[in-house]
């Protein structure tokens, strides 16, 4: 059996359309794993973005990011 866990893989500034900044945090699973024979595997899995207030974001296809609680859409500054 497998076991999953998050780990942060870094963290970015975002700005929303009236210059709001928010601190955007990436997390990816890790999944862990023995399997009947041989060593214990490790794979990378999924990317989620949250901010550091702990708030969920959507992703949306033009690389722009959703607050999901209030639909404000933030985009990543440089």
């Amino acid at each position: 059996m497998g076991m999953i866990t998050e780990t942060e893989i870094g963290r970015f500034y975002a700005e929303d359309g009236m210059g709001n900044r928010y601190t955007v945090v990436r997390w990816q699973d890790k999944i862990v794993f023995r399997p009947s024979s041989g060593p214990v595997r490790r794979l990378s899995g999924k990317v989620r973005h949250s901010l550091v207030t702990g708030e969920q974001l959507d992703s949306r296809a033009d690389g722009s990011l959703v607050i999901v609680n209030d639909d404000t859409v933030i985009r990543r500054v440089e």
